[in-house]
């Protein structure tokens, strides 16, 4: 079935490039145009699949200018990046807990870490903001993790 083909020699048999509805024979580059029957009087509908940016295809014709594309938000940056205190406070109700993490919140304004920064620190760092316990460095790394 493969004929000897590999990464540097193309199959033999013609192959169907959907983006130009075109038979491709890849041996000596011509092109076919396929015929679509009209016999049938239900309208087809192409299958669009929507590619992320750097997979999009364009005509070659067509100039897309790079400040009109939106690039896909990754799911692990979804949600607004929220201030420190609101932050520990969030977890502090999250946990029922009286003031537990945002005692913690100078110590980090006055480092200038930020939310999105959290779940980079290291042990050894946490221990150095005043987060000694392994729970509370656990809970405040998992939190983090949203953004």
């Amino acid at each position: 079935h493969n004929k000897n083909t590999t990464y540097d020699v193309p199959p033999t048999f013609p192959t169907f490039n959907a983006a130009l509805g075109t038979l491709v024979n890849k041996n000596n580059d011509t092109q076919i145009p396929t015929i679509t029957s009209t016999t049938s009087t239900t309208p087809v509908n192409p299958i669009v699949i929507q590619m992320p940016y750097p997979y999009s295809h364009s005509p070659s014709n067509t100039f897309i200018h790079p400040t009109s594309i939106h690039p896909i938000s990754s799911p692990t940056t979804n949600h607004e990046l929220p201030s420190v205190t609101e932050f520990f406070l969030n977890l502090d109700q999250k946990y029922n807990c009286n003031n537990v993490y945002s005692k913690f919140e100078n110590a980090f304004l006055e480092e200038e870490i930020t939310v999105n920064a959290i779940k980079d620190l290291t042990d050894e760092q946490m221990v150095k903001l005043g987060i000694v316990k392994i729970g509370w460095q656990k809970n405040i790394r998992q939190a983090a993790q949203r953004y």
